[in-house]
């Protein structure tokens, strides 16, 4: 068996353009190394629906390949992950900007803005927004906003839910072309970036699904329940750093969540016994009127599950065996958890009771395309109730910078199993 990081693995640099507009076909170049464009041309794998086509008239290099790239129109607003691979290995997760309106790529300068311009009438609502740092990209951008008279109009800066990529609604206050003036508050060069101009599209929430802080919640729940409150509000695009606190009936708090370090981590608290609980919502910095919503589950998993290796991927042969270390963090169950595929067959896949990591055995078929990709999960039935959890590859990530929040869906849980055979190296 092959297995291990070499200095052939494929690396991106660049994508350009780094906007790709959902349901159209886009000329892109990508730059990086190790592309190997004679032995084993590279190819690309993204956490959503896209084709990519290499386009042969163009100067493809073992440093750049050329792509008619074509994205599913369904494909979610917002980052596209996209990882270059061959029979060498795959690359760190590099990001683009997807969307139906149309955006606009461009460079810092170290000493001029990017200048942008566009149209707008009275009353109509635009959202202003540069998309940089939320493709984990190094940089903090500032955008200055002035009239069709040339005049300042307001200067956008960090955003509470942001980061620092620039966002604001913008009320034009006459017709007229209006443009944007955008920089590296340090004026570095070279950061890749994309602004965009589109309609505010005003949300239509649920009522019983968004709240507002504070708020408090009724639950009915039953002796040895596992109970998960994970906030969902970034994707509200609200500022709400939420606190949880979840008492008993006619008693006090039994669990907190919310101390300002993390805005992803959920609550957690097995039940100790039937009654009426109540959860309650606030502010960390005790803002009211925030809309916020969770997501309450008595399914979730009482426990986390990842691989333990540095990597993702895996360069084996057909018929071969990979071992695989996974390991859990318990959350009042020490219970055993059982490891599973939907595409191999495992042997050693579970993690006995009280322990805290198990290394599988994955049988290769004997007949595979060149590239598996696939996720783990782990189960475990728990008063005649069963829990399934996704492994995630935290720890593989955590050697690409990451500048942003979080990694879009599809991206953690992934793993990559390049099978090398003869057929497949001549191909």
């Amino acid at each position: 068996m092959l297995v291990g990081w070499t200095k052939a693995v494929p690396r991106i640099d660049t994508i350009e353009p780094i906007y790709l507009e959902a349901g159209k076909k886009t000329k892109v170049k990508i730059k990086g190394n190790e592309f190997k464009l004679l032995e084993w041309p590279i190819r690309i794998w993204t956490n959503h629906p896209s084709k990519w086509t290499l386009l042969e008239d163009e100067e493809n290099t073992n440093n750049q390949h050329f792509f008619e790239v074509e994205i599913a129109k369904d494909v979610p607003a917002g980052p596209l992950a996209i990882r270059a691979w061959n029979l060498k290995g795959v690359s760190k997760p590099s990001l683009a900007f997807v969307d139906i309106h149309k955006a606009t790529s461009f460079t810092t300068k170290n000493s001029e803005a990017y200048k942008h311009r566009f149209q707008a009438k009275k009353g109509e609502r635009l959202v202003c927004q540069v998309w940089s740092n939320r493709l984990n990209k190094d940089s903090d951008l500032q955008m200055m906003i002035f009239d069709p008279e040339g005049r300042p109009i307001e200067m956008i800066d960090d955003s509470e839910v942001h980061g620092s990529d620039p966002y604001v609604v913008f009320d034009p206050p006459a017709d007229g072309e209006y443009s944007l003036k955008i920089n590296d508050i340090l004026w570095r060069e070279n950061i890749q970036a994309c602004v965009q101009v589109s309609p505010f599209v005003e949300m239509q929430p649920n009522a019983d699904e968004i709240g507002k802080t504070p708020a408090s919640i009724n639950l009915d729940l039953k002796k040895g329940q596992y109970l998960t409150v994970m906030p969902k509000t970034l994707e509200l695009g609200s500022p709400a750093q939420l606190l949880m606190d979840l008492h008993q009936p006619k008693g006090g708090r039994i669990a907190r969540f919310g101390n300002g370090d993390s805005l992803l981590q959920p609550l957690r608290k097995r039940i100790p016994r039937d009654g009426d609980y109540r959860l309650h919502i606030s502010d960390l910095l005790d803002r009211e009127g925030l809309p916020f919503q969770v997501d309450i589950s008595t399914e979730a998993a009482p426990f986390e599950l990842a691989t333990t290796f540095h990597q993702d991927f895996y360069i084996t042969e057909p018929g071969k065996e990979v071992k695989i270390r996974f390991r859990v963090i318990r959350h009042q169950y020490d219970g055993p958890i059982t490891i599973k595929s939907p595409v191999f067959q495992m042997n050693k896949a579970v993690i006995d009771e009280k322990r805290g990591d198990v290394e599988a055995v994955i049988k290769i078929p004997k007949e595979s395309d060149p590239l598996l990709v696939t996720s783990f999960y782990g189960e475990a039935e728990i008063d005649g109730q069963t829990y399934r959890t996704t492994v995630d590859t935290k720890e593989p990530l955590k050697k690409t910078p990451l500048n942003m929040i979080q990694w879009p869906d599809g991206v953690s849980g992934k793993i990559y199993f390049l099978i090398k055979s003869n057929e497949s190296t001549e191909s």
